[in-house]
């Protein structure tokens, strides 16, 4: 089985807004093409998430809902 993203980030331990705040860490060291699997488990990173993706050269592939957990993929354009 292969992964659809190239780095794995998993921000359920923390509370809004460290999972964006490392979700944009995460993604300044990554190259262009690259995805990111983001794990969060706060309801309110849901709509963080969308506005710094929209607002940033980033695209959001997939976003979905794993349980307890938010999963986002993002890729870094």
């Amino acid at each position: 089985m292969t992964n659809n993203y190239d780095i794995f980030l998993d921000a359920t331990e923390f509370d809004c807004p460290m999972p964006t705040i490392h979700t944009r860490n995460a993604l300044d060291g990554m190259v262009a093409g690259q995805t990111l699997k983001l794990l969060t488990s706060k309801e309110g990173t849901i709509k963080n998430i969308r506005t710094f993706v929209a607002n940033n050269p980033y695209t959001l592939l997939s976003e979905s809902k794993e349980e307890e957990d938010f999963v986002f993929i993002i890729q870094k354009l």
